[in-house]
């Protein structure tokens, strides 16, 4: 059946990927390229085609890295001349040779999903199974490792940084400053990441004597469709209610918490769909968290101390440092922010968590004052 309808280039409605990838064994039995072949190729593009219809099981920045290194593999195979759908095992072990000294290991597993992904929606053999490849990307991840590549983290953004950035900017009555001392607030007190800060809607936050409890539908780690919740302290709801306030929004709203500020020192309002009348909300972009990180140590004269630049995920790592500081479990921070193991709560605070090792307890030298 699959052969006949690879040969009609008809409908490919039934088509599934396993049975492309029978196919595609019968055909290289009978000798056929089929990464030249017509027929394949436009069964290839209609199972991508079914593959972008369902892209959004994906969150928009994993998709973005999803498709970011497809591309930049395809790319290569182009100048290269080598066939990328599907990839022959020594095309893909070539890729990463010559790939190896510019890809960190973590870009380095990025891209093997990317390509083992793109092979599977299609029904394509998948060449990152191959042993030679596996040995390949073993082997430069271990070189990296000996050669003491790490795996770098944010600057962290503690709760120091906070106090003293409401202390800078607290006085400020330009709108801008006030969301965006809201934006860090919240980041800090949440832990969320860029694009859960982005996606905070008015309606998610709910005012309980004088705290909020702010609910968070989708997270990274939880898809379930029930909701995390977190509380958010009276310091962090007085920093939102002054913003908006001045910003004229009304906590309980359909639109977003976080919105765009136009040079006239106002939101910048949703637009209207002509057809249906219904207001088109817009939230910011992890670009502008991002930014929003960047002043924010720029304010604070971080450079003349050494401090590389806050990102999107600094509120996180500053605020578990923080909290093993203050000596909550490291199942506790996991708890709070949302991970589905210790692991990044250990990332995070390898620094605290080696000083108070019992070894180094047990070798500090007392303070005789």
């Amino acid at each position: 059946m699959i052969e006949n309808q690879l040969s009609l280039l008809g409908d490919f409605s039934d088509v599934r990927p396993e049975h492309v990838e029978a196919a595609i064994r019968a055909a290289q039995k009978k000798g056929v390229n089929v990464a030249t072949s017509p027929q394949f190729q436009a069964v290839f593009d209609h199972l991508l085609h079914e593959f972008e219809k369902r892209e959004e099981r994906y969150s928009p920045n994993t998709l973005r890295r999803l498709k970011s290194a497809w591309k930049c593999f395809v790319d290569w195979c182009v100048r290269n001349h080598h066939h990328s759908l599907p990839a022959s095992p020594s095309t893909v072990e070539t890729f990463f040779i010559e790939h190896a000294s510019e890809l960190h290991r973590n870009t380095i597993s990025i891209y093997r999903w990317a390509i083992s992904r793109f092979h599977r929606v299609t029904g394509c053999p998948d060449p990152c199974i191959d042993i030679h490849v596996e040995d390949r990307i073993k082997a430069i991840s271990r070189k990296k490792v000996r050669s003491g590549e790490v795996i770098k983290q944010a600057s962290p953004f503690t709760e120091r940084h906070l106090i003293s950035l409401i202390e800078l900017w607290g006085g400020d009555e330009r709108l801008l400053i006030k969301r965006n001392l809201a934006l860090l607030a919240v980041a800090y007190e949440s832990m969320l990441r860029a694009a859960e800060l982005a996606n905070i809607r008015l309606c998610d936050l709910h005012l309980e004597d004088g705290i909020a409890i702010l609910t968070i539908p989708v997270t990274k780690t939880n898809h379930s469709g029930e909701p995390d919740t977190c509380v958010l302290s009276e310091d962090v709801v007085n920093l939102i209610l002054d913003y908006t306030d001045t910003a004229k929004l009304d906590i309980g709203a359909e639109g977003y918490l976080f919105v765009g500020i136009s040079k006239h020192n106002s939101c910048i309002k949703p637009k209207v769909d002509e057809e249906t009348g219904e207001q088109i909300h817009k939230g910011i972009t992890t670009k502008l968290v991002e930014k929003i990180f960047y002043s924010a140590w720029h304010d604070l004269g971080l450079k003349r101390h050494g401090i590389k630049p806050f990102t999107g995920h600094s509120a996180r790592v500053g605020a578990t440092q923080d909290l093993l500081r203050k000596g909550y479990s490291t199942l506790q921070i996991q708890q709070s922010g949302r991970w589905s193991s210790e692991a990044m709560v250990l990332r995070y605070g390898r620094g605290i968590l080696a000083r108070e090792s019992a070894m180094a307890k047990s070798r500090m030298k007392p303070n005789l004052g």
